[in-house]
């Protein structure tokens, strides 16, 4: 029960499509509505909220040192970065860079400075072993001067073209990235995502494979209020787990010309003070077959 398979017959079943699909690409009418719509249902619903088993921490890919301290990479990077790294072909949402200190000496530059008193005893300490993650300013672009590797079936690949790449823009050296990863097996999902995947992926079939039209966008409706439901407790999840979402912008913050984060619901999070990049990237606006965002 745990192939993608059976996550098209419970959407199939969810919408009252009385087919047992024995593959995926079994080349029915059914398997290929589902098809078709199968990925880029993964693949949206992935980057709608911060998904506990889909967060990966790797190190990136240097394309590019502009400190020219770096054999064999290129020298090209974009102002005022120091170094362009590879996206990972993996990566459905950059969350954030994390800094190192025992790498990096120093706050990255255009880093706000956190404070060292604490506002309260006990506030703010360092933990007496391990290190706290502290995010560093990136950005997330598309780099011209860095075709991607001969041979790449470039359509096949995330974040590659012959007309460039995607690239991570950041002052940190040695950099990672923790982000949200593609995860193809259903096995590892948890059964939120499962059950908000069943409802998202039933939401896009269920017009295309009813024949009484009408009660299909009933049964579509359904689906995606089902679907929306499952993405606000995952979002409400990551709010309590995470420190970089919030609602919206106060008034108070927005008149401040310090430093600070603010988290937008569909958008980022960026500094206050005008540096360049962000701290971090919260989750993105899913489309739905009706035509609503959430």
């Amino acid at each position: 029960m745990n192939l993608p398979t059976d996550i098209a017959n419970q959407a199939l079943d969810a919408v009252g499509i009385d087919v047992s699909l024995g593959d995926l690409e079994d080349g029915t009418r059914p398997a290929q509505v589902c098809l078709r719509a199968y990925r880029q249902c993964l693949m949206q619903l992935l980057r709608a909220a911060h998904w506990d088993f889909a967060r990966k921490t790797a190190p990136l890919t240097l394309l590019a040192d502009a400190t020219t301290n770096t054999p064999n990479v290129g020298t090209l990077v974009p102002v005022p970065w120091l170094y362009e790294y590879a996206y990972p072909i993996d990566c459905m949402k950059a969350r954030f860079v994390p800094w190192n200190p025992l790498q990096n000496p120093g706050a990255p530059a255009g880093n706000i400075a956190l404070p060292q008193v604490p506002l309260s005893p006990g506030l703010g300490q360092q933990p007496p072993t391990g290190q706290r993650l502290r995010p560093a300013r990136f950005t997330v672009a598309t780099d011209f001067n860095y075709p991607p590797i001969q041979g790449q079936v470039t359509w096949e690949v995330q974040g590659v073209s012959p007309q460039g790449r995607t690239v991570v823009l950041t002052n940190v050296k040695q950099a990672q990235l923790v982000y949200t990863a593609l995860m193809l097996y259903p096995s590892v999902w948890d059964p939120l995502f499962r059950a908000a995947m069943v409802a998202y992926l039933a939401s896009e079939v269920a017009l295309p494979l009813s024949k009484d039209k009408k009660f299909g966008l009933q049964l579509r409706a359904e689906q995606i209020k089902i679907a929306k439901e499952k993405i606000t407790q995952a979002r409400i999840t990551d709010g309590n787990e995470g420190w970089y979402t919030t609602s919206h912008i106060p008034d108070w913050m927005t008149a401040r010309n310090t430093g600070g984060v603010a988290g937008y619901g569909g958008g980022g999070l960026g500094a206050l003070d005008g540096s360049p990049g962000v701290l971090g990237y919260v989750w993105d606006a899913i489309g739905f077959a009706d035509n609503s965002a959430y």
